[in-house]
Formats: C-alpha cells, sequence, structure tokens
C-alpha cells in the first residue's frame, strides 16, 4: 500500500526547491514534518566536541585543584569545600554558562538583524537566567546525595572522573536549553523564577508576621534577604523583555500584525521596565524610593487595565474567548480593588498579591494568545492520498 501527501500551493511557495526531503515525527498524539536539512542542522549545533571540550575542562581544573590540596582522599559531598560536589557544582555551571552562550549565538533568533545591546541583553538574560535554574537543582541533588552517600570518598583521580560526569550533565542541560530556547520555554522560566524566588524570600525573611505590613515589605531593608526579592523582580523584567522581543519577532511576520501592534509591544516593555523598578527601588519607609516604588507598582496596573480596554482596537483578531477571558479579569481586577478600598474586606498584602496574580496570569494569556495568532498562518492542511493501484477483477 502506497500512500502519499498531498502539499497545499501554499505550502509549497514557502518550501524552497531543492528542499524535497521531508522527515515526519511522531510527537505527543500527533505528527510533526520538517524539513530534513533543519534536522541536520539541529544535529550540527549539538555535536559532540561542544560537550566534550567544556566537561573536559572541568575536569581538569577539578584534577589540578584535587591535586594541589595534597589530600589523599577527596569526600564526595558534606561540608569540607574541596569536595566532589563543591567541584562540580563550580567548574560545571561555569563551563556550563559559556557553552549556553556560545551555543544560543548560533540560533536563528540570536542571528536576526537586531542591535548589538538587544543581542547582549537577551544573551546575558538567558544565560544567567538557566544558569541560576540549573544550579538550584544541582545544589538540591547535591544535598540529597549528601544524605544518601554520607562518608564516601574517592582518591584524587577518581573523584575528578565524577566531575567529569556532573559536568558533562550540566552542560548537556544548558546547551540543550540554549539551541531550544522559545516563548514556551521562557514563560516557564519566567514562572520558575517569580514564583521560586519570591517563595525563597519569604521563607528566608527574619519576620515571620510580615504579611501584616504589605507584600512589598520583603524588598525593603527590615526583611533579611530583601536582595533576594528585589533581584527576582528584576530577573522577571529582563525575562519578560526577553519573551517579548521572542513573541513579535515571530508576530510580525504575520499577515494579522499591524502597526497597532506595535502599541502592545511598547505596553509589554513598559510593564517590564515597571517591574524592574519595583525591584530597584524599594519600598523602604521614610525614603524616596517608596514614592517611586508605588508609582511603578500602580503604573503596572494601569498599563494592564489600558491594554485591555483597547486590545480589541489593538489586535482585531485577537479571539472572542480571549475578550472574554480579558473582561472577567477586568472585573476580577475592579472587585478586589473594592473588597480592599471600599469595604475593607482585604488587608494590602492580600490585595497586592491577588492584584498582582490576576495581571500576570492575563498577561502570561495574552502572550499565548497573540502566539497562536502569529502562528495560525503557519499552519497547513496535508491530505494522505491514497496511491496503491487498484486491481480489476473479472
Amino acid at each position: 500500500m502506497k500512500k502519499y501527501i498531498e502539499v497545499p500551493d501554499t505550502l509549497s511557495e514557502v518550501l524552497n526547491g531543492d528542499e524535497d526531503d521531508l522527515i515526519l515525527e511522531a510527537v505527543d498524539n500527533g505528527f510533526l514534518i520538517k524539513l530534513k536539512s533543519a534536522s541536520m542542522s539541529n544535529r550540527q549545533n549539538f555535536s559532540l566536541r561542544h560537550l566534550l571540550m567544556p566537561s573536559l575542562f572541568a575536569w581538569l581544573m577539578a584534577l589540578m585543584t584535587f591535586l594541589i590540596t595534597q589530600k589523599s582522599q577527596i569526600s564526595f559531598t558534606g561540608d569540607d569545600v574541596i569536595s566532589v560536589a563543591h567541584a562540580s557544582t563550580v567548574f560545571g555551571i561555569f563551563t556550563g554558562f559559556i557553552s549556553f552562550i556560545l551555543a544560543y549565538r548560533k540560533t536563528p533568533h540570536a542571528r536576526n538583524k537586531q542591535s548589538w545591546l538587544t543581542k547582549m541583553r537577551e544573551t546575558l538574560t538567558l544565560s544567567l537566567t538557566y544558569s541560576l535554574v540549573t544550579l538550584a537543582v544541582t545544589v538540591m541533588t547535591f544535598y540529597i546525595m549528601r544524605h544518601t552517600f554520607s562518608g564516601v570518598s574517592f582518591d584524587p583521580v577518581t573523584a575528578s572522573l565524577f566531575v567529569l560526569a556532573f559536568s558533562a550533565v550540566i552542560n548537556f542541560v544548558l546547551i540543550s536549553s540554549a539551541v531550544s530556547v522559545k516563548v514556551s520555554n521562557l514563560i516557564t522560566m519566567l514562572f520558575v523564577t517569580f514564583i521560586g524566588g519570591v517563595l525563597v524570600a519569604m521563607a528566608l525573611n527574619n519576620q515571620r508576621d510580615w504579611w501584616q505590613f504589605n507584600f512589598s515589605f520583603l524588598g525593603t531593608y527590615e526583611a533579611k534577604k530583601h536582595w533576594e526579592f528585589n533581584m527576582t523582580l528584576i530577573f522577571s523584567a529582563l525575562i519578560l523583555l526577553t519573551i517579548t522581543d521572542y513573541l513579535f519577532s515571530e508576530f510580525s511576520q504575520s499577515t494579522y500584525y499591524t502597526k497597532k501592534s506595535t502599541v502592545v509591544r511598547f505596553f509589554y516593555y513598559l510593564i517590564a521596565v515597571l517591574i524592574a523598578c519595583v525591584g530597584i527601588f524599594p519600598a523602604n519607609s521614610y525614603s524616596w524610593t517608596m514614592t517611586v516604588h508605588n508609582l511603578s507598582a500602580f503604573g503596572i496596573v494601569i498599563c494592564i487595565i489600558v491594554l485591555i480596554l483597547l486590545l480589541k482596537w489593538l489586535i482585531p483578531d485577537i479571539s472572542k474567548e480571549f475578550l472574554v477571558f480579558s473582561a472577567i479579569t477586568l472585573g476580577l481586577l475592579m472587585l478586589s480593588a473594592f473588597l480592599f478600598l471600599g469595604i475593607h474586606y482585604l488587608s494590602l498584602t492580600f490585595f497586592e498579591i491577588i492584584a498582582f496574580v490576576i495581571a500576570f496570569i492575563w498577561l502570561v494569556m495574552l502572550i499565548n494568545a497573540i502566539q497562536d495568532l502569529s502562528q495560525s498562518h503557519r499552519r497547513w492542511q496535508l491530505k494522505l492520498v491514497d496511491m496503491t493501484p487498484k486491481k480489476l477483477y473479472d
């Protein structure tokens, strides 16, 4: 039985004349068709030497460190500074950070025509974000191993080989992340960075009754780890800027993109800057930074309300379902404001948290809606044609 896929004319015009080899892959519950040349390009971007070179460098640095200490046995984990866990974390993350930058520079998005400042901001933001998340996972992994392999030690050569193995895993994760950066992955990183950073700031705060003040108290000098909360906001803002660049780089090639769409892009840039300002200027009592902090936080809400009210005009082809969701979002924001200002049912802290969560979810959902709209012109309906010769019967 022979069956052929019939390609519509609109798709055949997109394909180059030399591109007649396609690859069909089973993905989740469906199929993905892609060019053979694109698949080969991805393999070249992730060649073995890109993984081996940084791993071998980490191994060499670890071996030299272990030999210089002149210790006969190197601890696998523990409080000792010179250990497999610490060496793997330091040298693995360092080489992985460099590997991420080198791999990301070869991606199609990084090669687009952008200013050097934008490219530098995106590269540093992504490399730092992915490296920090990988660092957190690595630390947690070795923390578990510390209680699992307590007292285990090796000679310097064997210990360095363990560092080689762990560094290879770290570099593999970061290089894979660099060559597969897309909007959906960045949204996940935004959630992980923001939620993780805020939860850590809450847990390490020296006052357990911080919620009796306000949400911004976590970033003031009165909080023990205020820098973690503020850096979380700044990093989240940088990730949001990168998401905006990725999103509108694709959306600008869509038939649904108009000059009015640049207003949405401007608002996303403005919201990101305001989020960063909330972290840069903490709400310290009797300080001018509190004024800037409050104005920035208020400005975020105003920007989102304006976007909701003008969304149908700015992006006329946005789905009706999202417009209904936007109306519900606006209603929830007004309801939370009434519960706080009108009848004083909500405290300032919970009002800030509820309003920020509602606004944050709407911003992410709008990103998904725009991405779905921008990809709609890149979907084609294929037809499976049965070319099996029919037998003739008397």
